[in-house]
This record gives C-alpha cells, structure tokens and sequence, in this order.
C-alpha cells in the first residue's frame, strides 16, 4: 500500500509539471465551520457517584460545546488539475481534549493539502483515514452519535477509567491513527464505487496520539476502504468495507518479553433509505495476536439505527455495543484474576431529533442511556496496588439534552 500511495503521488507530480500548470490567481482563503452548544442533563450511577466523588456528588447539569472554524480554499491550474488547503481550528468547547487521548495544548484539528482531477484526490497531511471518509453507520438525527457524540464520545455519564472501548472510542469507523500526518488517495467514483487508501507512518501527531488501553503509538499503518453509493427506483443503498493493519507498542506486558504486537481493524457498514425513513447498522473488529490478548486491545462493537426525516423534521433512535478484553493480567500475575467473562462492554441506545429554524441553524435534542461495565479484578493475595472490583469499576445513566448548531 505504501508503495502505491507513494508511486501514485509520484505520477501526480509529474502531472503537475507537465505541459503549462500556472494557476490563473493565488489561493484566497475562505471562512467555513460551525458551533453546537448543548445543555446537558446527566444522571451518574449512585453507587459510582459515591464511590468515586469522595461524597460529593458529580454535576448532573452541564455546557457542553463543539466548535471548529475552516479556513480553506483552492485553485485550479492551466491544466485543470485543482489544488487546495484546509485548516481546521478548535474553537472552544469539549472537544479541545479528546476522550481517551491526549493533547499537548495544539487546537489545529485538521491541517492538509490537497491535489484532484480526473485521476481522483489525494490528501497529505492531518486528516482521517480513507477507510474513516467511506465508512457508514447508523444515522442519527442530530449528528450526536459515534465517538463526536456527548454521551456516546463519554462526555456526558462518566466512564470508569478501567473500562475498555474500541480505539478510537465508541465507534464503529477505525480510528486509532485519528487525525495523525500521513497520505490519503481517493478514487474517481465509478457508477456508484468509490475506493480510498491511507499510509501513516504513526499515530502520533504534535496534539495527539493514542495513548489509552495500556498501549502506546501505532505505527507503519496501512488501510483500504471502500464505498458504494446509489439508488435504485427510489431506494437509496450505501454499503462500505474497510481494512487496516499496523504496529502497535505496548507500554507492559505480563505475555512476552516483547513489546509489540501486529493489529488488523475490520469495518462494514450499510444503509438503506426510501420515502425519509434509513435503516442502517455497522461493524468493527479488533484482532491482534497473543502479545496482546490481554491488554485491552482485541475487541469488536456494532450499531444500528432508524431515522425518519421530513422537510424541516428529522427523528432517529440508535442502539451501540462494543466488547473489549478487560487487560487483567494472566495467570503469571497471582495479584490479579478475571471476575466474569473478561471482556469491559459499553452499551447505549439514544433517541435524537432535529428541526431546522433556517439555512445553517438547527435545533438539536438528544435522550439516551449508556452502560459501562468492566470485567473486574480482585486481589487475590492481598499485594497493594491490586484494585479491587465494586461500584467504582461500573457505571451507567441518563442523559438528556438539547442544543443549537450553527452552519457558516
């Protein structure tokens, strides 16, 4: 794949150069974005509430917000190929750390250029994968699902630090290389197919890396998606497949003396829309070999969803699910030992609803529960530092919420 991606550009390159590639003006950038403020209503566990607040309760209302300015723009040359920038600017609000990642107080989100023509597009920079730009899920009414979502993105009902999630968070599309540097490439759509690929030699980036499930960066990651879009008599249809493999280094290990282990990340989605109403659902998997069985990495989770939509109306009701190996140690650490099946689940379902007030401003609400359950550990020989299993390690709730999201 790194070969291709990299030949390719080559070839792209030499387009450019070829024959008269002025462009006619500079490139002027332009403003685009948008803010969503939400007030949120969320109600914690009380047994988690009073393990973990030390007997102060946690705020069952809060402000939560998400909000990125674009600057971007392009040009076309004398030889029609169109070349381009986008830098994308957090704004304030939750999003300026990432759940289950860190930052190191950069807000440049994405930062890329871009070339396209009759060839396709190809992207370099900080961007999401090609496998992440093809993906379908489940929809939802007021674009508050998937890992972007408050509650479904853990900004709302509190995740135990003990539970495990996909990485990437609470998605179904694969995201552990998230915004990091690398190549996309993204084929000319072909009656309805559509095919992308991604090269990137790490997951780390200036602002982030992933640094959650006792794991350190990924590197040399590889994937390959694709999607097909098109409607027959009516019937819309969206179905996507994606791939990607890379090295993932472990921070311990109680398997190995080695440190690192091999990941492959499947996903398929689909959709199916007619008259308003999508039925839609999607699947990721985690595989890794046994280096890291147990270190909270293998996994899988799932989505499914109905929306209706109407002129100004939208309403949609989800349902996610994933299961991750809790990361006990094995039998060689006596300290520690599974209780239960040994897998740290999330589940949550959620009914959202849209009304458009005017061009760029929609009204946004959201009712939804989620669960976080962690397979648990007690302390088998009484050694300090082993955590024991109880109300602390679990969690679940309510949330409710409604908020305003501006377009410009």
């Amino acid at each position: 794949m790194k070969k291709i991606l990299i030949a390719s550009t080559a070839l792209v390159a030499a387009g450019m150069m070829s024959g008269t590639a002025s462009a006619s003006e500079k490139i002027n950038l332009k403003l685009g974005g948008f803010s969503k403020w939400w007030v949120v209503g969320q109600w914690n566990d009380s047994n988690y509430t009073a393990r973990t607040a030390n007997g102060s309760d946690i705020n069952s209302v809060d402000i939560k917000g998400d909000n990125e300015v674009y600057f971007g723009g392009s040009t076309t040359l004398d030889n029609g190929i169109q070349v381009g920038i986008d830098i994308q600017l957090e704004a304030g609000g939750h999003t300026e750390t990432q759940a289950g990642l860190t930052t190191t107080g950069d807000i440049i989100d994405e930062s890329y250029v871009f070339v396209s023509g009759g060839f396709g597009k190809f992207i370099v920079g900080a961007k999401n994968n090609g496998t992440y730009l093809l993906h379908v899920t489940a929809p939802d009414a007021a674009g508050n699902w998937n890992e972007g979502g408050i509650m479904t993105g853990n900004w709302a009902v509190a995740k135990p630090a003990k539970v495990n999630t996909l990485l990437g968070g609470n998605t179904t599309a694969i995201l552990t290389d998230g915004d990091s540097d690398g190549i996309t490439y993204v084929a000319p759509t072909f009656y309805g197919l559509t095919f992308g690929g991604s090269y990137k030699p790490s997951s780390s980036k200036d602002d982030r890396g992933i640094t959650d499930l006792k794991t350190q960066t990924a590197s040399e990651i590889f994937g390959a998606g694709a999607l097909y879009a098109n409607t027959f008599g009516g019937v819309g249809v969206k179905v996507s497949g994606g791939w990607a493999t890379y090295n993932l280094e472990a921070a311990a290990n109680n398997n190995s003396a080695s440190n690192h282990s091999t990941v492959n990340e499947y996903s398929t989605g689909s959709q199916v829309s007619y008259a308003g109403f999508t039925v839609g659902g999607s699947y990721r998997k985690q595989a890794v070999d046994s280096q890291l069985d147990n270190l909270g990495v293998k996994g899988s989770g799932w989505d499914a969803g109905v929306q209706y939509a109407s002129g100004p109306y939208a309403v949609s009701l989800a349902y996610f699910r994933s299961s991750v190996d809790s990361g006990v140690a094995n039998a060689t650490d006596n300290t520690k030992t599974y209780i239960g099946s040994g897998e740290d689940t999330v589940t949550a379902y959620q009914l959202s609803g849209k009304y458009t007030l005017g061009a760029g401003v929609d009204l946004l609400a959201s009712v939804g529960h989620i669960k976080y359950h962690d397979a648990g550990e007690t302390n088998a020989t009484g050694a300090a530092g082993a955590v024991a299993s109880g109300p602390s390690t679990n969690n679940k709730g309510w949330t409710a919420m409604t908020g305003l999201s501006l377009a410009f």
